[in-house]
């Protein structure tokens, strides 16, 4: 079986190359014109049936508009969705079950948004046949003998409601008119008042959270619902869907593998080809399945999707003995919110974590450090070349390639620079428009753009959100390699746990009353840090035996009451 991929947004036929595609293609050469084609709009167009799959035009093509995949030809029986012509496609469908929370893992552009459409009835299963897609008998006659089939019978029937919050969602006006319920009491009431556009990142996402919980549905499905919590928000969300939706049909899609570890009962993963096609594997218990996942194998399947094994570790970059810089104990005013800051120190070559609940200081600790914001000992100055990424990333009409330039002149020829945009796939993005980009390849370009900067600080503001599990890991891996190469230092706020536990020698701990006051701890090493702050939300934490990664105690277990009566709240 072969695909072939024409991403339609970035063909510039006729245009600006006149089919070169064509021009190139060896069966055209032969009189088979028909290989390669232009559609009604005038982009490129590849019959995968006459295509020899010679590879010339994806070489040839001047924007990288084109692939051809070759996949084994028995996959074609699970061809569940096609959009259209060399366009991506989806094999198999996720599965959802009754009473129970299934999640969803894998790359970004595999499909997690399409099964999601699929089994909320925004789109159906057209088995590859987009131009002359089937009936709803005909789908449900194709999933007989399946756990789908009763839920497609019943969705297209009318006798299951869907409630979805979107990964990518706008709220406008007040709160209390978008969410009139607030069934559950999550959004706190001076939040209601409150207009939509003064909102943060987590209280917007909370906000929405509530609006889905409000909808009274049989299937409730939450996208990325972790998206700029904090560590106590995320787990007190993962608890109310536990607790309140007991009884419903739960799917969630979650790169924080800590929260879907928690939250899940069951997971299935997708994976495949970015952008070009995405493989749906069985359902699998929770923990085997993230684990099965960090492997990049399937055992059950026999299937092996990653040529490599996602590592997991306490290896730390490794400060020298060069101090970068020493802040004095200060305070800081914004408005009602007052913030005070114990005196503390960076290294060369190290990178301290910062954890804690939002509104408690954090983006204004590290906006006092660099100089931005007023404090009781005036405008802090450490004579350092600061590069700062923000939480909120603006958009704005520039192509990436150009933005990349500016900051990133000293290592234009540097092999070190072109590893980290490759790795991140930025290399793909250059010629793309920052205002047209995705939420997690938005992160990717501003990560690169700040790390590649001409700077001896570098400060990331939730560097994590918006990156699937494995860019998470990439990004974790690429800060701490560059900051330990380059004896630079980097100062990191982060609500995934495990993002914090693998690139932080140190860390500290922010505490108080959320929009009111906010108060650093010292600095600790990053696993005394943590459990400092796991004991104040009285949270406990084991390490995976398999996988390492951390793992949340179910509340009054056996393990969490052994830890807690150690006063262990992270095992190491």
């Amino acid at each position: 079986m072969r695909i072939a991929v024409v991403k339609e947004k970035d063909c510039i036929a006729p245009d600006s190359c006149n089919y070169i595609c064509a021009e190139v293609c060896p069966r055209v050469r032969e009189g088979l014109k028909e290989t390669v084609y232009a559609r009604n709009n005038g982009k490129a167009a590849i019959s995968e049936e006459l295509c020899i799959s010679c590879g010339i035009c994806v070489k040839r093509c001047p924007t990288e508009a084109i692939k051809i995949i070759n996949l084994p030809d028995e996959m074609m029986k699970d061809l569940t969705f096609q959009y259209g012509i060399n366009t991506f496609r989806t094999f198999g469908i996720m599965t959802p079950i009754k009473s129970r929370v299934v999640g969803l893992i894998g790359r970004n552009g595999t499909g997690k948004t399409t099964n999601i459409n699929l089994v909320s009835n925004q789109i159906k299963p057209n088995f590859g046949k987009f131009d002359d897609p089937p009936k709803d008998a005909e789908v449900i006659k194709h999933f007989r003998g399946k756990e789908i089939q009763q839920y497609l019978i019943d969705l297209y029937n009318s006798h299951i409601s869907v409630a979805k919050k979107p990964q990518d969602f706008y709220l406008s006006g007040k709160v209390n008119e978008i969410v009139k319920l607030n069934k559950y009491g999550l959004v706190p009431p001076q939040l209601m008042e409150r207009e939509s556009a003064t909102l943060s990142g987590g209280e917007s996402q909370l906000i929405e959270i509530a609006r889905t919980l409000d909808v009274d549905a049989n299937v409730y499905i939450f996208d990325e619902p972790m998206n700029y919590l904090d560590v106590t928000k995320r787990i007190e969300v993962a608890t109310l869907i536990r607790e309140r939706l007991k009884d419903k049909t739960v799917i969630v899609v979650e790169h924080d593998l800590i929260m879907l570890d928690y939250l899940t009962d069951f997971v299935q993963i997708l994976y495949g080809s970015d952008g070009n096609y995405g493989i749906m594997s069985r359902v699998m218990q929770t923990r085997n399945g993230i684990n099965n996942y960090i492997s990049g194998y399937l055992p059950t399947e026999n299937v092996r999707f990653r040529n490599y094994e996602i590592k997991i570790g306490k290896e730390r970059a490794v400060e020298s003995n060069e101090m970068c810089l020493a802040w004095p104990e200060f305070s800081v005013r914004a408005g009602e919110f007052e913030l005070h800051a114990r005196s503390g120190d960076l290294y060369s070559g190290e990178i301290l974590g910062i954890i804690g609940k939002n509104g408690t200081g954090k983006t204004t600790f590290i906006k006092s450090l660099a100089g931005v914001m007023e404090t009781s000992n005036g405008t802090l100055n450490f004579d350092k070349r600061i590069a700062f990424k923000p939480q909120i990333i603006p958009r704005f009409d520039a192509i990436v390639g150009d933005v990349l330039s500016n900051v990133m002149a000293d290592y234009a020829s540097n092999e070190q620079a072109t590893t980290i945009l490759s790795r991140l796939g930025v290399d793909k993005l250059i010629n793309k428009n920052i205002k047209t980009l995705s939420g997690g390849e938005l992160q990717k370009v501003a990560i690169v753009s700040t790390l590649l900067s001409n700077a001896d600080l570098f400060l990331f503001d939730e560097p994590s959100a918006n990156l699937d599990v494995e860019d998470r890991l990439e990004v974790m891996e690429i800060i701490r390699n560059f900051i330990n190469a380059n004896m630079k230092s980097a100062i990191v706020i982060d609500h995934d746990i495990m993002f914090i536990d693998s690139v932080c020698s140190r860390a500290l701990v922010f505490n108080g009353t959320s929009g009111v006051n906010g108060c650093t701890s010292e600095v600790y090493r990053a696993p005394k840090a943590i459990n400092a702050f796991l004991s104040s939300i009285n949270i406990t934490m084991r390490r995976d035996k398999e996988s390492n990664r951390p793992r949340i105690n179910q509340p009054n277990s056996r393990l969490d009451l052994e830890q807690k009566e150690r006063k262990e709240f992270f095992a190491e």
